[in-house]
């Protein structure tokens, strides 16, 4: 197998764009306002300024909101283009991605270990990946699951994965997790992964036996090593989200308040949303840094189960 195309430096540089894109849909908004004002100055204190600077609040977190979805599978159609060449991957087998273990963890700001995809061969679940290759008997199967991590209700684009358990020969309660990559946006994805699990169990309990062919390559791997939870701060996080707090408080005090002593109060919204809206999404891109490096340093005590 040659070089991986789903390494560390695509992922960061999908991270890194995906800040930046998310960085300029959130403050956007707010810099053509401001503009606007100069432009037109009598805007600072009338009405329909004030309706231009709250409708720009509102712009700001629509765009920002519905970008997440897409900023999530950032490069995704380029990446199944590009494997399923590499891989001569048939038309029915589904893009997905792997993660060994069950709950979810961060392999350099990305939920899924390694890209691939997974077919079922008669008895056997395949799965022909960038890194890794793997197939599993229906026998050594014990249940299959759809994990919805978070009230998807109330947060549509909470991560939902496929939980398969399973057995080796002297390696009982092993679990991974997949999730559907066959769309370009989070919550179809969602939708594709709920699917997924659906047609998984319905393989798991049959007993057709057809399509079987071979080779097959070895069990699912376990390593967890170069990863992170994501439902855990890494060390470092409460001091990073600290300090760039101060320095938004600092920005917003020094930036507003003499423009809410000359009454100026369209042009303060303005200057108040750009430096919330620009800190809040920097914050979150340092937090997610801050996993990415743990991961590289710290390695766990031993395989999940």
């Amino acid at each position: 197998m040659g070089k991986p195309l789903f390494d560390a430096r695509r992922r960061a540089r999908q991270r890194n764009l995906a800040g930046l894109t998310l960085f300029v849909a959130g403050t956007l908004p707010f810099m053509v306002g401001l503009v606007v004002l100069d432009v037109v100055p009598y805007l600072e204190k009338s009405h329909f300024g004030t309706m231009m600077a709250a409708g720009l609040m509102g712009v700001a977190a629509l765009l920002t909101w519905s970008l997440q979805s897409r900023m999530a599978l950032l490069g995704n159609a380029e990446l199944r283009r590009e494997l399923r060449h590499s891989l001569e991957a048939g038309a029915d087998a589904e893009f997905v991605g792997f993660a060994p273990g069950h709950e979810i963890r961060s392999w350099e700001g990305e939920t899924d270990q390694d890209v691939g995809f997974l077919s079922v061969e008669g008895r056997m679940l395949v799965y022909r990946g960038d890194r890794y290759s793997w197939s599993l008997p229906r026998e050594g199967i014990d249940d299959i699951r759809l994990l919805v991590f978070g009230d998807e209700a109330a947060q549509p684009m909470a991560p939902v994965r496929v939980a398969v358990y399973w057995h080796g020969q002297r390696e009982p309660g092993r679990t991974f997790t997949l999730s559907s990559r066959s769309e370009d946006a989070l919550i179809p994805a969602n939708q594709a992964t709920r699917r997924l699990a659906e047609q998984l169990r319905e393989w798991w309990r049959s007993e057709e036996e057809s399509g079987e062919s071979g080779p097959w390559p070895g069990l699912p791997l376990t390593d967890l090593r170069g990863s992170y939870p994501v439902d855990r701060p890494a060390p470092g996080s409460c001091l990073s989200a600290l300090a760039l707090g101060i320095i938004a408080a600092s920005l917003l005090w020094q930036t507003t308040w003499t423009m809410l002593r000359l009454g100026n109060y369209n042009r303060a919204v303005l200057w108040a949303g750009l430096i919330l809206m620009g800190g809040i999404i920097c914050t979150a891109h340092v937090l997610s840094y801050l996993q990415v490096h743990q991961g590289r340093v710290e390695s766990p005590p031993g395989p999940s189960t």
